[in-house]
């Protein structure tokens, strides 16, 4: 297990020295730069140049990559031309918000989900199992920025009331902290809840009629009971799988949803760092998401094994 945890975590550098290059290039084929957007419409030629030497973009492309490689080799991810702080005090700062927006989602998806499906594989054929999948539907087909705007606008419009903006900590302030934090985890979490439903509904219906859990049925125990116990315990893998990618995507739903309801967190900074072609923001932001990503894909593979024993990770000894 040890030796094949090293090994992925090897084959992590070279993927990410791809994705520093792809992200680098990319950034600069963009049209316009910082120095541009900061020098105004009126700037002469010379206020631009001057500007692209303070920032160091106008040296050649390989030497500022490789003046980012070195720096990023002594964990320093630079300053941010937007904002003139280090982008790891940005990101610092900034990862509360997004973590907690993460976890309160993927709480809301797990419970949604989990509740949709079982229920609705219970009551296969039903108006019940219609009424779910027909939900499970519409909130994968509807836009999150769409529901997230109604979800600011209609209590604003028919209660008069809105969730409180800025970040509020949640021992700071609790109430506030969860008015703040559980309409955008709703909107995430019901989304992404819904598209894991209907593969928990399709998970159990594939296993519900194996010998095991006939058995189980003729033991006497109640559908509930053996859906819980027998039904759940083997269609985890897959479910684990959906959740994991889900937790990727939503890294990218959180720079809408966070737009939307003005949480200052890091989806929020790649966009401002994006739209204002902050460089050295948009390298380290890229470079986090990888490695989130990679770690999130290691850790389920290890979740895996340890659920499923029958389960042999690439490499490991057969003895």
């Amino acid at each position: 297990m040890l030796g094949y945890i090293v090994r992925r975590l090897i084959a992590m550098v070279p993927i990410l020295f791809g994705i520093s290059i792809l992200v680098f290039v990319a950034a600069r084929v963009m049209p316009g730069n910082i120095a541009q957007l900061k020098a105004g419409q009126d700037a002469t030629p010379e206020q631009v140049a001057e500007l692209e030497h303070e920032y160091g973009i106008d040296k050649p492309l390989v030497e500022q990559y490789v003046i980012w490689l070195r720096d990023v080799s002594h964990l320093d991810l630079g300053e941010s031309l937007l904002r003139n702080q280090p982008v790891a005090d940005e990101i610092t700062s900034r990862l509360p918000v997004t973590g907690q927006l993460l976890i309160m989602t993927m709480c809301v998806s797990a419970t949604l989900g989990l509740t949709i499906g079982i229920l609705s594989a219970m009551n296969r054929g039903r108006f019940l199992d219609s009424l779910l999948r027909g939900v499970s539907i519409l909130g994968m087909s509807v836009p999150t920025f769409w529901v997230a705007t109604l979800v600011i606008l209609l209590p604003s419009i028919y209660f008069s009331y809105a969730p409180p903006f800025g970040h509020v900590g949640f021992f700071q302030n609790p109430w506030d902290n969860l008015r703040q934090y559980s309409p955008p985890a709703l909107v995430l979490g019901f989304a992404s809840g819904c598209g894991l439903a209907r593969i928990v509904r399709g998970s159990i219906l594939g296993v519900v009629s194996q010998d095991f859990m006939r058995t189980a049925r003729a033991k006497g125990l109640s559908e509930s009971v053996v859906i819980r116990r027998h039904a759940l315990g083997n269609v985890m893998l897959p479910i684990i799988t959906i959740l994991g990618m889900e937790a990727v995507g939503l890294l990218g739903g959180t720079v809408i949803v966070e737009q939307v309801f003005n949480l200052n967190g890091l989806g929020r900074f790649l966009l401002e760092s994006a739209l204002s072609r902050d460089y050295p923001a948009i390298q380290a932001m890229a470079l986090i998401v990888g490695v989130v990503v990679m770690t999130l894909f290691l850790f389920i593979d290890l979740t895996y094994a340890w659920l499923d024993p029958r389960v042999r990770l690439t490499g490991e000894s057969h003895a």
